[in-house]
């Protein structure tokens, strides 16, 4: 883990997903179970949606999956380092080697952008579900909030997603070549 001096002297931890530091006050931090790998995320998210299709209960245990997609370069890693679980041939989940906590999930369909697990942010509050997905399978006891689109199956990201959120994603994939 490298780091740098910021212009007022105070250390910036420059272990990034992406490269190169950006902010010296993050928006949100989190952390793994056992606390052996800490993350600063620099920028809000572009998008948080709750998955209620079969695979996810099923991988999650749980009613439902959370998944909060930021961009690569807004996730630094500021104590201790990821271990990477090769879930298929394109998408690699990292998290703690100690408490086998999933932080992120990269996919090779999206390489400008990370699923962070929203569970793990300190203050999660950031990531409040923007929209439900899969809820022709959701449990039948779980009751939705108002307000919050839902969808059958998936959704169309140019259709959902805020108009800031899809220019900050296509800014990043033009920046490495998408």
């Amino acid at each position: 883990m490298g780091r740098a001096l910021a212009a007022d002297g105070d250390a910036v931890v420059t272990s990034r997903v992406g490269e190169g530091p950006r902010f010296q006050n993050p928006l949100a931090t989190g952390r793994c179970v056992c606390e052996a790998v800490r993350y600063r995320l620099d920028a809000p998210p572009l998008f948080t949606h709750a998955c209620h299709c079969l695979d996810c209960q099923k991988k999650t245990g749980t009613a439902f999956a959370m998944t909060t997609i930021v961009l690569r370069d807004d996730l630094v890693i500021t104590h201790g380092s990821t271990s990477p679980t090769v879930l298929s041939p394109r998408r690699t989940a990292h998290g703690c080697a100690v408490c086998d906590t999933w932080i992120y999930i990269a996919s090779a369909r999206f390489p400008a952008t990370l699923t962070l697990r929203p569970g793990t942010l300190d203050d999660a509050s950031i990531a409040a579900p923007q929209a439900h997905i899969w809820v022709k399978r959701k449990q039948r006891w779980l009751t939705l909030p108002d307000g919050v689109p839902r969808f059958d199956e998936n959704y169309s990201m140019d259709a959902v997603w805020p108009a800031a959120s899809l220019a900050r994603m296509r800014a990043a994939e033009a920046k490495i070549g998408r």
